[in-house]
């Protein structure tokens, strides 16, 4: 099973990832913020989000899976996005899906593919 996480912010993002061991398996979805109806301003991220739960299904036993909200859409947008300038992030579109602490991620429409997902999920570092 694995275990779930859910942040909005770059702080408390920040803040989250403080509590992880390094040899733990964390991935983490950046996504745009839900609104009301319960859905990302997103489009793709939307799109996205049954597939990355299909693939997490098969996540190894005690994989984390962090899922943070990165903003509205004018935060996002802005290129001094904290998220998208950070050294450790460097994230260029939404949805992205990474292995927290290395190079590994699915970027846009790849966050779509199962397959894709699978790989990233089972890839030996």
């Amino acid at each position: 099973m694995i275990m779930r996480h859910y942040v909005q912010g770059y702080e408390s993002f920040f803040e989250l990832m403080k509590n992880f061991k390094s040899n733990e398996s964390v991935y983490v979805l950046y996504t745009g913020t839900k609104l009301q109806n319960g859905n990302s301003w997103c489009p793709d991220c939307v799109k996205a989000e049954p597939t990355i739960e299909e693939g997490f299904k098969t996540a190894p036993e005690g994989t984390h899976f962090v899922e943070v909200q990165v903003g509205d859409r004018p935060f996002w947008k802005d290129s001094n996005c904290p998220f998208r300038t950070n050294s450790i992030t460097k994230l260029k579109v939404l949805p992205t899906l990474a292995k927290w602490e290395t190079q590994k991620r699915l970027e846009g429409s790849q966050c779509s593919q199962l397959d894709l997902i699978e790989m990233l999920l089972t890839d030996e570092d």
